[in-house]
């Protein structure tokens, strides 16, 4: 029966491991730098399937998720975003402009100077306008006032938005293959060493 059982596992595992993904997933680190006061910085990680990025800009629409921190000032303290978060959404300041990031070594420029809107990231009270340069942090106070915390990048500054080449993000099936067998490898090692 063990020798059903392992022989099942291997097979699910190499299934897993062979069968063909549909889009191969990437994911692209970016990073700003240099625009903030108190060196302040916004760094994040962007997911797109490999196609999306071969016109070399990787637009705001074609992520399939991302995830944003604010490493905090003194005017907002940091924070971190992403699409998992409840109400999270992508908002874009100019429909009529192209959108996202160069990914093709393209210098990224804030303040629309590259012809790309960088968008709006919004998620439960916190809000990253990166076309503009823009953290805020709106803070709901008992009496039903609101109040936001800001902290305005200088978009004439000599900063920087690096994005670092794509990294591969393993595909659930072949996360799940290399589960099974790895399973499969303990399984085998404890038979061994009982059998000693």
């Amino acid at each position: 029966m063990k020798h059903i059982v392992l022989a099942a596992t291997a097979a699910l595992g190499l299934a897993a491991l062979a069968a063909p993904a549909e889009a191969a997933l990437f994911s692209w680190n970016v990073e700003y730098t240099g625009w903030w006061e108190e060196e302040a910085t916004v760094s994040g990680t962007l997911f797109a399937d490999e196609a999306s990025a071969a016109d070399g800009i990787l637009s705001l629409d074609e992520l399939t998720d991302w995830s944003w921190s604010w490493s905090g000032n003194s005017f907002v303290p940091a924070f971190a975003i992403s699409s998992k978060d409840e109400g999270a959404e992508i908002q874009i300041f100019d429909p009529s402009a192209a959108s996202g990031f160069y990914v093709d070594g393209t210098a990224n420029l804030p303040d629309l100077l590259d012809d790309l809107d960088q968008g709006v990231f919004a998620a439960g009270d916190f809000l990253l306008d990166l076309e503009f340069l823009i953290v805020e942090q709106i803070d709901t106070g008992s009496q039903g006032t609101s109040d936001s915390l800001v902290a305005f990048g200088d978009t004439s500054a000599a900063g920087t938005v690096s994005v670092a080449d794509p990294k591969p993000v393993p595909e659930p099936a072949a996360l799940l293959g290399l589960l099974a067998l790895s399973g499969l490898g303990t399984a085998s090692l404890k038979r061994q060493k009982q059998a000693a």
